[in-house]
Order: C-alpha cells, then sequence, then structure tokens
C-alpha cells in the first residue's frame, strides 16, 4: 500500500490512498478461437476532507398535561417561543420547519400507592428540524434552546451544501490512480498495454451527525455559547479499472 498527499488545489489537499494492486493474468485457452487477452485490474481512492457549510439542528418539543387541549395548547406554546427565538437569532422562517406533530395519551400511576389511583396524561409531541449557513451561531442557538424546558435538542448534524462540486476533483484523482498503478504494473512486467476493459466508480460523502446531550440550563445573560467543533466531511471516489494487455 503506498499513500501520499497530492494537492489539488491551494485550500485544499486531497489524501491519496493507492489500495493493493491486484494483477490478474488471464491464460490464454487453448483453442484460438476461444483466447482471450491478458489484463492488469487495479483500483484507487481519493478522499477530500472538506469544512463543513451548513448544519442542520432536530428538535423535539414535548408537553404533557391532564387534558389533550391543554397539552396541545402549551405546545403550540413552546413552539411558537422557539421560532421566536430563532428569528431572534437572526434565522429566517424558510430555514424553520416543522417536521411530525402528535398527541397520545397514557395511565400515570400515582407514586403515592397508597392513593391507589392511576391519573391519564396526555402528551403532544412536535418535531422541527433548523437548517442555516452561520455556523458561529450554533453554540449561541443550542443555549438559547436549553431556555425552554419543554424542547429536547436529538443531534447536530453538520454537512456540506453541494458535495456535487467535489466530484470531479475526487473521480478525476481515483481515475488518474488507477490508472497511474497499471502503467507501472504494465512497465514491471514488461508489457504493453491494449485498451481499457472497464470502469466503475464509486462516489460518496459523509456528515457529521452529533447527538446532543440537554446539559445545564444555560445563564440568561452571560452564558459561554455551547462549543462546537465539527469533523471535517469526507468525500470519496473510488475507482476500478482493467485494462487488457497486447499478446
Amino acid at each position: 500500500m503506498w499513500e501520499g498527499e497530492i494537492i489539488v488545489k491551494s485550500s485544499i489537499k486531497i489524501l491519496f490512498v493507492l489500495l493493493a494492486l491486484l494483477l490478474v493474468l488471464t491464460q490464454p485457452a487453448l483453442a484460438a478461437d476461444t483466447q482471450q487477452a491478458n489484463t492488469i485490474e487495479t483500483s484507487a481512492v481519493s478522499v477530500v476532507n472538506v469544512d463543513p457549510d451548513i448544519v442542520k439542528i432536530s428538535l423535539a418539543i414535548r408537553t404533557e398535561e391532564n387534558s389533550g387541549a391543554l397539552s396541545e395548547g402549551n405546545n403550540a406554546i413552546a413552539v411558537n417561543k422557539a421560532i421566536d427565538m430563532l428569528i431572534n437569532e437572526g434565522l429566517t422562517k424558510d430555514e424553520i420547519k416543522t417536521t411530525d406533530y402528535s398527541t397520545y395519551s397514557y395511565l400515570k400511576t400515582d407514586t403515592d400507592k397508597s392513593a391507589g389511583n392511576d391519573s391519564r396524561v396526555y402528551s403532544t409531541s412536535s418535531g422541527m428540524e433548523i437548517t442555516f449557513k452561520e455556523l458561529d451561531k450554533v453554540g449561541e442557538i443550542l443555549d438559547e434552546l436549553a431556555n425552554i424546558s419543554e424542547v429536547n435538542v436529538n443531534s447536530v448534524n453538520y454537512s456540506i451544501q453541494d458535495p456535487e462540486m467535489y466530484k470531479e476533483q475526487v473521480i478525476d484523482s481515483a481515475i488518474a490512480g488507477a490508472k497511474q498503478n497499471i502503467l507501472y504494473s504494465a512497465k514491471a512486467l514488461g508489457l504493453e498495454l491494449d485498451q481499457l476493459g472497464y470502469l466503475r466508480i464509486d462516489f460518496s460523502s459523509n456528515s457529521d451527525i452529533q447527538p446532543y446531550t440537554r446539559g445545564a440550563v444555560a445563564a440568561t445573560s452571560s452564558a459561554i455559547p455551547q462549543p462546537q467543533n465539527p469533523d471535517k466531511i469526507t468525500i470519496t471516489a473510488t475507482a476500478n479499472m482493467s485494462y487488457s494487455v497486447k499478446q
């Protein structure tokens, strides 16, 4: 295995990993009409790590009361309170989406067993997703959300808006690496390449999802923003290639 770094652009480094070279030399069949050309097969992986430029925060707003109407009413108040806070932080309504809504009831056992009564509780839950590009606001927004007791932060998901903009870059690098592998191998074996047999490209990108554990409620005036240090987003292309060699 060979590893190195290729600078593709001044602001981006590509980690170039050439996977173990697989050489397959097929033996010619005895019959001339079924004879197949020898082939060389290889694969290469190109990886680029970039800073995230967008974040999605997933929220659940939950309220419980002894009547469905009261639970739903309080839930609406909490949702509006969260939306007003987010708008005051500079977000737009287009960046705030409600995702789901439900109300159900269950029997809650009285902790005082001597009472011997179960009470019916109505629980209302609203889902919300906040998507925005001002990553420096994440810590402050998390602190403000912590001040709303009905709000739970499910996750903080960092990603990039357009992974396609890096696609050509990593694919070109992976193909170049696979082709170079084949050229080195053919030269070492004293073979002359003929033509491309096949080429398969796999492309992927990941996100940095950080589950958020609710801590102590933030102070209302002098809180230090919740620290955030997201990992870089990894974009990967793998090139699998084969070439036939001249007889």
